[in-house]
C-alpha cells in the first residue's frame, strides 16, 4: 500500500517543529493564513539554506536527504505548495511530488482533479463507462478547470543535472513574483517530482564525491543506478514492475490526469545543447493527430524561449521518435495526455569540461540523415560551436525549458483542457466503429495457456488506468459464448494504449540512404503484451452491450481443483506462479516432477503426494495454477524428487542491467540467488551453488571487465583466466551453466561446444532486427520446454542466433527451442531474417561431462516483459537440480 504524507501549511520550519502532537487542523489553517501575509520569498528557503550550497557548483552533487528536506522545508514554508508522500522507492526512500500553485487553486485541488478525470475519460460521469459527455459539458469544465502540468527530475542518475535542478525550480515557481509566474500560478497546477529515482541519486552522488579530485573522478559507476534495472527505469512503464513506476503512474492515471508531462533527461545528441520536440519520425499510428501537433506546438513554443534569450544549440527532429509505449514519456500519450522529454548536454557528473573548435564534428551522424552541426538548419537553428559546459549550465537550460512549458500550458489552458477530452472522445468514437481496433477485447482467463498472465495483464490494464468489466455471467460477443470471469474491455479515451499493447504493427523500412544501413528506432520496434505475455485475445468487431459485472476489478483466482476425494495431487506446469507457491514445499522435501507424459499428465507436472485437499483448493485460488487428483498410476509418468536449485547470478562491475533484472524476476517468483563477482568465482565460491547464470553480456566483457586505469583496482578486470577456468571446472565436475543472449558466446568458446553464433558481426545492412516480436517452435516434452506453449514468442531485441557446427552429431547436444522456419516475424521489423534466423536453433543444451551448458540466444525474461518464456527460465534452473534430466533428448531439428 502506497504510503502518503501532507506536509500542511506553516509559517516557518520552527513552528512547524514547535506544535503540539494535538494541534487542530483549523490551528494550522490559522497558522497559514497569517503566512499568507507575509511575502512567499522571504519566508521560503534557498537550496542553499538547506543543502549546504547551490546545486550547480562545479564539482558537487547533493545525495537526496538534503533534497528531500528542502522539498519538506519548502512546503512547510508556504501556502503555495502542497506536498505530497506517493511511495517509497525500492531502498525506502520517500517518494515526494509537490504540487505548486495559488493557496486558492490549492485549497480546491480535489475538484481540479475531478475535472480532468471527466474530461480525461470523456465519459458523462451520470451515464458512466462507455458514454460521451457532451461537448458544452466539457467546454464548460475546460473554462473552469486549471492545467496540469507534470514536470520530473532523476529518472536516469548519473544525468546529474535534472536530479540537481529540481529544489531550484521549486522554489522559483513558488516565490518568483513576475507576471509570467503569477500567471502561471493562477492558471496552472505544477506538479514537481522531487526525484524520480532517489536511490540511483544517492548511489551517483555518493561515487562522484568520493572521487572527486582524484583520478577516477570520471570513472563510471561500478553498480546498476537503480536497485534492479538502472537505465531501464525508463522502459519500464507499460509493464509498471517498480515500485517507483507504480506510484508514479498512480499519480498519472488515477488521480491527476495531466495534460502535459515533462521528463527531462540529459543526453542531447551530440553537439547539440538540448533535444527537444518535434520528435523524429516514424510516428505510431494509434496515436491521434492532434497530440502529434500538439507535441510539435509545444516544441517550437520550448525552442522560442531559448532564441529570445540566446542559449544555443536547441535540436530537434533526430534520434527520439514517436513509436514505442515503452518510456515515462511514452505511456501518457497513449493516454492522450502530450508526455515528451528534453535531452539537455551533459559534461560529466559536476565536473566542467572545455571543447575546441575542432572536436565539434561536420554533422549528427548518419542515424540522423547527417544533419550539420555547424550551419543552420529548421532542426538546428542556432549552432553551438563549442566552449566550456558546466552543470550549472545544464540546470540553465533546463529552467529554461521548464519555465517555457509550465507558460505554454499556463496561457493554453483552455484548448489543453479541452483537446484532453476532445481526443479522448475521439478514441471511444473510433472503438464504436471498430476503426484501428476492434469494438472490444474480451479476455477469458481460462483459455490462455497461462491464466496467470491474464490476471498479471489485466492488473497492468488497471494500474494504467483502462476501464474493463469482469463479467458476473456467461454472456455472448460477436457470435460466440464467454464464460463468467471473462473481461471485456469497451472502447474508451485511452484506447490507443490498449490497441498499442494488442495489436501487431509493421515499423517502416528506413535507410541512412538508398540501400544502406536502418535508421535504428529509438527502442523496441514490435512489443505487444497480448503476445509477450502469450495471451489468448479475442477481438470482436461488431458493437455489443456490456455484460453485466463488476467494473475494473481484477479476480486473481484462476486456478482450479480437480478431485476432492484424497491426497496427492498434480499440479500442471503452465503457470509461473507455481513457483510462488510451491517453493517452500519443495525446499522441505517429497515433491517430485514428471518427466513423460501420459493421459491426463503433461510432462514436467509436479506431483506432491502428500498434498491434501483443502491445501490444493488453497494454494490453486492463490496462485492460479491447476491441480488435479491424478486418474491414472503417476510412476508411468516417471516422477523424479526435484529441490530448489543453488543459484548464483555473476554479476560485472561493469554493472549490466540483465543481471539486475534477473534478480527482480527471482525475487517475484520463489528463487532464492546470491550474486557472485569476479574475485568470489576465482576464490572457488561456486562449488556452493548448482547452477551459475551468466546474464547478458560480452566476451570481452566477461573476460575483462574494466581496463586497468578506467577505475579504481577494486573494479577493474573481469573474470581473467583463474575465474574463466573456475567456471570449467564447476561445469565439468556437475554444474549447471545458464549463458543468456549476448553470453552464449563466452560459454560456445570456452567449452567449444559444437555452435556458432549465426549473426556475430553480420552488418546492419545484411542483418538487422532491434526488437520485435518473433515466433518460437518449443518441444514441449523436453525439460526446458515444460509448461510452455508449443509456439511461443519472444522479443527479440539484437539478441544471438544459433547454428550448429557438427550436423546435429554430437553426443548429450539439443536444441528445444526453434525460431519458426516461416511466417516468423509476428510484429515490428527485420531486415535479413530468412537468411540469418529462420528456422535456426533459439535454445540448445549440450553436456560437459558431469554438467552441461544451456545456451539461451535470446533473454526470455527481457526487462520482465515475456511472461510467456518466463518458464523456459525457470526450466533451466529447476533442471540443474533434478537427476538424469541434463542431457535428456534431442529435442526439435533447428536449422
Amino acid at each position: 500500500m502506497i504510503r502518503r504524507r501532507t506536509y500542511f501549511v506553516a509559517p516557518s520550519l520552527a513552528a512547524v517543529g514547535s506544535l503540539a502532537a494535538t494541534t487542530s487542523l483549523a490551528a494550522l489553517a490559522g497558522l497559514a493564513i497569517a503566512a499568507a501575509t507575509v511575502p512567499a520569498a522571504a519566508q521560503a528557503p534557498t537550496p542553499a539554506d538547506v543543502i549546504g550550497f547551490a546545486p550547480g557548483e562545479d564539482y558537487k552533487l547533493a545525495p537526496y536527504a538534503p533534497i528531500a528536506a528542502y522539498f519538506e522545508q519548502l512546503a512547510a514554508s508556504t501556502d503555495r505548495m502542497v506536498l505530497e508522500q506517493i511511495g517509497e522507492s525500492t531502498r525506502g526512500e520517500p517518494l515526494y511530488l509537490a504540487a505548486i500553485s495559488t493557496p486558492e487553486n490549492l485549497r480546491n485541488m480535489e475538484r481540479y482533479k475531478e475535472i480532468t478525470r471527466t474530461l480525461a475519460y470523456a465519459r458523462d460521469p451520470e451515464e458512466g463507462p462507455g458514454s460521451i459527455l457532451p461537448e458544452e459539458d466539457a467546454r464548460r469544465l475546460a473554462r473552469e478547470g486549471k492545467v496540469i502540468v507534470w514536470i520530473d527530475g532523476g529518472l536516469h542518475a548519473t544525468e546529474v543535472a535534472h536530479g540537481q535542478v529540481m529544489p531550484e525550480m521549486a522554489h522559483y515557481f513558488v516565490t518568483d513574483e513576475s507576471d509570467e509566474t503569477r500567471f502561471i500560478r493562477d492558471n496552472a497546477i505544477l506538479l514537481l517530482m522531487a526525484n524520480m529515482n532517489p536511490d540511483g541519486l544517492n548511489i551517483v552522488a555518493d561515487w562522484y564525491m568520493s572521487n572527486v579530485g582524484g583520478p577516477f573522478e570520471m570513472a563510471s559507476v561500478p553498480e546498476l543506478y537503480h536497485h534492479y534495472v538502472g537505465h531501464d527505469n525508463n522502459r519500464d512503464w507499460y509493464m509498471i514492475t517498480q515500485v517507483e513506476t507504480q506510484a508514479v503512474t498512480h499519480q498519472l492515471y488515477h488521480e491527476w490526469f495531466p495534460q502535459i508531462v515533462y521528463n527531462q533527461h540529459q543526453s542531447s545528441p551530440w553537439p547539440g545543447r538540448i533535444w527537444m520536440p518535434p520528435f523524429a519520425d516514424p510516428v505510431n499510428p494509434n496515436l491521434d493527430p492532434l497530440l502529434v501537433s500538439s507535441l510539435n506546438h509545444m516544441g517550437q513554443s520550448m525552442r522560442k524561449r531559448f532564441d529570445v534569450e540566446g542559449k544555443t544549440g536547441v535540436n530537434s527532429g533526430i534520434t527520439f521518435d514517436l513509436w514505442w509505449n515503452g518510456s515515462m514519456r511514452g505511456g501518457p500519450d497513449y493516454h492522450n495526455m502530450l508526455g515528451f522529454l528534453t535531452e539537455t548536454a551533459g559534461a560529466g557528473y559536476a565536473t566542467p569540461r572545455c571543447y575546441g573548435d575542432e572536436e565539434i564534428p561536420e554533422t549528427f551522424g548518419a542515424r540522423n540523415l547527417n544533419m550539420p552541426t555547424r550551419s543552420r538548419s529548421t532542426n538546428h537553428n542556432n549552432p553551438w560551436l563549442g566552449g566550456c559546459w558546466h552543470l550549472r549550465d545544464a540546470m540553465d537550460y533546463m529552467m529554461t525549458a521548464a519555465i517555457g512549458v509550465a507558460d505554454t500550458g499556463a496561457k493554453l489552458r483552455e484548448d489543453y483542457l479541452f483537446n484532453h477530452y476532445l481526443m479522448g472522445r475521439r478514441q471511444i468514437e473510433r472503438g464504436r466503429a471498430a476503426d484501428g481496433g476492434p469494438f472490444a477485447y474480451v479476455l477469458e482467463p481460462r483459455a490462455s495457456h497461462n491464466p496467470s498472465a491474464v490476471v498479471e495483464f489485466m492488473e497492468l490494464m488497471q494500474r494504467s488506468g483502462i476501464e474493463f468489466v469482469r463479467a458476473a455471467g456467461r454472456f455472448e460477443a460477436g457470435g460466440r459464448a464467454f464464460a463468467p470471469g471473462s473481461y471485456v474491455i469497451p472502447p474508451q479515451a485511452f484506447r490507443p494504449y490498449v490497441v498499442d499493447l494488442m495489436e501487431p504493427k509493421e515499423f517502416p523500412d528506413r535507410r541512412q540512404f538508398p540501400g544502406g544501413p536502418p535508421i535504428p528506432p529509438y527502442d523496441m520496434t514490435g512489443y505487444e503484451l497480448r503476445y509477450q505475455m502469450g495471451l489468448e485475445v479475442v477481438n470482436v468487431d461488431e458493437p455489443f452491450d456490456m455484460p453485466f459485472g463488476v467494473w475494473n476489478d481484477v479476480d486473481p483466482n484462476v486456478g482450479r481443483v480437480r478431485g476432492t476425494d484424497g491426497t496427492g495431487y498434480i499440479v500442471r506446469p503452465n503457470s509461473n506462479w507455481l513457483y510462488r507457491g510451491l517453493a517452500d514445499r519443495i525446499r522441505e522435501g517429497g515433491v517430485f516432477r514428471t518427466t513423460r507424459a501420459i493421459e491426463g499428465i503433461a510432462a514436467g507436472s509436479y506431483w506432491l503426494p502428500d498434498l491434501e485437499a483443502n491445501d490444493a483448493r488453497r494454494l490453486a485460488e492463490q496462485f492460479a495454477f491447476t491441480a488435479a487428483r491424478p486418474e491414472g498410476d503417476v510412476s508411468a509418468a516417471a516422477p523424479v524428487e526435484v529441490r530448489m536449485p543453488r543459484v548464483a547470478i555473476y554479476r560485472s562491475w561493469q554493472a549490466r542491467m540483465p543481471e539486475g533484472w534477473t534478480r527482480w524476476v527471482l525475487d517475484q517468483y520463489g528463487f532464492a540467488w546470491e550474486n557472485v563477482w569476479d574475485d568470489d568465482v576465482r576464490q572457488g565460491s561456486l562449488s556452493d551453488y548448482d547452477v551459475l547464470i551468466v546474464p547478458s553480456q560480452s566476451v570481452r566483457g566477461i573476460r575483462d571487465g574494466h581496463a586497468s586505469g578506467d577505475m579504481p583496482p577494486e573494479y577493474v578486470g573481469g573474470l581473467g583466466d583463474a575465474g574463466v577456468a573456475a567456471v570449467e571446472t564447476f561445469v565439468r565436475n556437475g554444474g549447471r551453466l545458464v549463458a543468456v543472449d549476448q553470453s552464449v558466446d563466452f560459454a560456445i568458446e570456452l567449452f567449444d561446444l559444437p555452435f556458432r553464433n549465426a549473426v556475430a558481426g553480420a552488418s546492419s545492412q545484411d542483418f538487422f532486427l532491434p526488437g520485435s516480436i518473433i515466433q518460437l517452435r518449443v518441444d514441449d516434452g523436453h525439460p526446458l520446454g515444460w509448461g510452455l506453449a508449443t509456439e511461443a514468442v519472444t522479443l527479440f531485441a539484437r539478441s544471438q542466433v544459433l547454428e550448429r557446427t557438427d550436423a546435429g552429431r554430437s553426443p548429450g547436444v539439443s536444441t528445444p527451442v526453434c525460431y519458426a522456419e516461416s511466417d516468423y516475424l509476428i510484429s515490428g521489423w527485420t531486415l535479413g531474417g530468412d537468411e540469418y534466423l529462420a528456422g535456426r536453433t533459439a535454445v540448445a543444451q549440450a553436456a560437459v561431462e558431469e554438467g552441461d551448458v544451456v545456451l539461451l540466444a535470446f533473454d526470455p525474461i527481457f526487462r520482465g516483459q515475456p511472461r510467456n518464456t518466463f518458464k523456459l527460465f525457470f526450466n533451466a534452473l529447476m533442471g540443474s537440480t533434478t537427476e538424469g534430466l541434463q542431457t535428456a533428448g534431442e529435442g526439435l531439428g533447428c536449422r
